[in-house]
């Protein structure tokens, strides 16, 4: 059984992709679509700002625009302005626009960003704009929060982000208990080490399911290679975000970039080229060498340029597809992965 099917259509300027069912949507392109043949139907708007990423609800009717690595962002909903975002001005030249719509523990579309400070994760309803997490108790670590993800139940947050010299961290929350108590979003759970001393930096991560995540590190293979001052090597790790607690490490040839998880077994890393890993064996299954990823390894994009910045890519990690753009030419990849 083939581990994947791909297709490709042609579309120029595509600027960003989400999913809204079996349809992409260039959302910063003014709401382009595209069937699955590649069908397209025209933008409804033209939206005259540097807007360059966007980012959508499970059903793809709400979405966020945003400039990764500016202030401003906007929220739709079915293609409609609901408000505008901000985000604070410090160092945000320097990292990933810290965003993400999610289905909450009781359904309703939660926005989570950073709309007061880059150390404040807030939670909002979406369509009404209502503060979820409103408190004069706030008490904030000095944490530059991005990559913000949530588990498929909607219960738990990670925030994928760096402290200062700069060092890219993960953290997690419990969403219930912080829509109870705000003050829980101002002291998440550092993961446990997962190299022992060798791990020097978590740069990305996703969620395998409702309590597993996987994370992409960098570790020192040694005390005697840190010595040295060699370079750090490549990893990823697979934890228990409940029990907290490591279940598998590994070294990998490169770095993994972006994450995105296809069920419990399998990750698609996004460092310079797509790749299938296979999280039992730390091995590559398959690379597609034709297609160019870019060369984003955490949340802090400062300086990437020309084929190093990561083109429109599209994922739906519910349903093991994504899509990604390279030049004038759509990729959607379906995995099939069930059975291995």
């Amino acid at each position: 059984m083939a581990l994947f099917k791909q297709s490709t259509f042609t579309a120029t300027g595509i600027k960003s992709l989400c999913w809204r069912g079996d349809e992409l949507v260039d959302w910063v392109g003014g709401g382009r679509s595209f069937a699955v043949d590649g069908t397209e139907r025209d933008p409804k708007v033209s939206y005259r700002y540097r807007f360059d990423a966007a980012t959508a609800s499970p059903d793809g009717r709400f979405a966020v625009i945003y400039q990764r690595v500016g202030t401003k962002g906007l929220l739709l909903h079915d293609g409609r302005i609901l408000r505008e975002l901000e985000r604070s001005s410090y160092f945000a030249d320097a990292y990933e626009y810290p965003v993400s719509l999610f289905n909450g523990p009781d359904g309703r579309v939660l926005l989570a960003h950073c709309p007061r400070d880059y150390r404040r994760i807030d939670l909002e309803d979406a369509e009404t704009g209502l503060p979820l997490t409103e408190s004069a108790d706030r008490e904030l670590s000095d944490f530059f929060h991005s990559r913000l993800a949530v588990s498929p139940d909607g219960q738990r947050l990670l925030s994928a982000g760096w402290v200062w010299h700069p060092l890219g961290l993960v953290v997690s929350f419990d969403v219930a208990q912080a829509l109870t108590d705000p003050s829980h979003l101002d002291d998440g759970q550092d993961l446990p080490p997962s190299f022992g001393p060798g791990l020097v930096e978590e740069n990305s991560s996703c969620w395998l399911d409702d309590h597993h995540l996987a994370v992409a590190v960098s570790v020192m293979p040694d005390r005697a290679a840190a010595e040295r001052d060699e370079e750090p090597r490549s990893g990823m790790a697979v934890y228990d975000a409940i029990q907290r607690t490591c279940l598998q490490a590994f070294q990998l040839d490169e770095p993994a970039g972006t994450i995105m998880a296809l069920g419990e077994r399998f990750v698609l890393s996004l460092y310079r080229h797509p790749k299938l890993i296979d999280l039992s064996t730390g091995k590559v299954v398959h690379m597609w060498t034709e297609l160019r990823s870019g060369l984003q390894d955490g949340s802090i994009i400062w300086g990437l340029d020309g084929d190093a910045v990561p083109p429109p890519m599209a994922f739906d990690a519910a349903t093991k597809r994504f899509a990604i753009v390279n030049g004038d030419t759509i990729t959607r990849i379906e995995f099939d992965l069930a059975e291995r």
